[in-house]
């Protein structure tokens, strides 16, 4: 046995520092007013988030932050590292920036330190740690299944959304989405609102999913209807596969596409910046008017969609969404 190593352990780190950021995003946006305010210094505790980007949005000294955290009157993201343990945050170059950016560090390792060379530290609640993993653990699977590993079992078991875009067939919405068409014909993608009660079910589109986009009138008020007797007029659809999920575009052409041409926006005060990639499967021809009826079982789904940012992703059944794609295909074979 001489020479032969016989203790082999495993491993007991069973994910990596990308889960905690995940869990800062996902906390920092839909936490409790409680949990948010444990995870930021004090300074900023009273100040309200307005848009998070993961890996920051600048580089310098050849140095990204973890997140950038955007707050509501404040012009200037303010950037954040996240260590195991406080000991990690040793890089000169990251303390500069942190430091100089007003920034502040978030640790998962137990520390009393609120403060670490003139820089905040906030150290992560453990129990609080331990049950967002415990409430997520299924969905963060299925997401690294699919989307690393691949799983054509698990892509095969879609989610199914729906996407209602209030207007007319000559809408900014429908030349909106005309515009995007030109400009990428072979890899469409599209850009959602930043809205608090949409914004859960845009981070919880997966690879694979199956969404479908209305363009289309109901009713005379500037809000979508909730009325199931309220008649529905249809312009145009595409039926679509979800390529790429959730992401945020930084840059001055895709990340302002949608926004005001007449003028660049600073991140922290564009409206449209949540992005999702897809592949168009089937799509209505361009100059039809379809008289849908009533929209009856779809009233939530469809007013949800427009009420909470304008056309925004919200779930619908499998039958649901077969039900409304056969509508579809009748009402489109007829008007031929």
């Amino acid at each position: 046995m001489s020479g032969l190593d016989i203790f082999k352990k495993i491993n007991r780190n069973a994910f990596n520092e990308k889960l905690i950021h995940r869990y800062l995003f996902e906390r920092y946006y839909f936490g409790d007013s409680g949990q948010r305010r444990k995870l930021l210094p004090e300074r900023l505790q009273k100040d309200q988030i307005n848009l998070i980007v993961p890996e920051g949005s600048k580089t310098e000294a050849r140095y990204r932050a973890d997140l950038e955290i955007f707050f509501k009157k404040r012009q200037n993201g303010i950037p954040v590292e996240v260590k195991w343990h406080l000991t990690d945050f040793k890089k000169d170059n990251q303390k500069r920036y942190i430091k100089e950016k007003d920034g502040f560090v978030v640790v998962l390792g137990e520390t009393d330190l609120k403060t670490y060379e003139g820089i905040d530290v906030v150290a992560i609640d453990h129990d609080d740690f331990a049950d967002w993993v415990a409430e997520n653990i299924s969905r963060l699977s299925r997401e690294s299944l699919i989307y690393q590993a691949e799983s054509k079992n698990l892509s095969s078991k879609s989610q199914y959304w729906v996407v209602f875009l209030k207007g007319g067939a000559n809408g900014p919405a429908v030349k909106n989405f005309d515009r995007m068409l030109k400009s990428k014909p072979s890899k469409p993608f599209w850009a959602f609102r930043q809205h608090a009660k949409a914004l859960p079910h845009i981070l919880d589109m997966q690879k694979g999913d199956k969404i479908l986009f209305i363009f289309g009138k109901a009713g005379n008020s500037m809000a979508m209807p909730k009325n199931p007797k309220t008649e529905i007029t249809i312009y145009r659809y595409y039926i679509c596969s979800i390529v790429e999920p959730y992401y945020m575009a930084l840059d001055n052409h895709r990340g302002t596409f949608f926004e005001d041409q007449r003028r660049t926006l600073e991140i922290n005060n564009r409206h449209w910046p949540h992005f999702v990639d897809f592949e168009i499967k089937k799509k209505s021809k361009k100059d039809i008017e379809l008289k849908f009826g009533k929209q009856g079982e779809f009233s939530e789904p469809f007013s949800n969609s427009f009420n909470h940012g304008g056309g925004t992703p919200y779930p619908i059944t499998r039958a649901q969404f077969e039900s409304i794609k056969d509508k579809l295909f009748e009402l489109s074979h007829k008007a031929r």
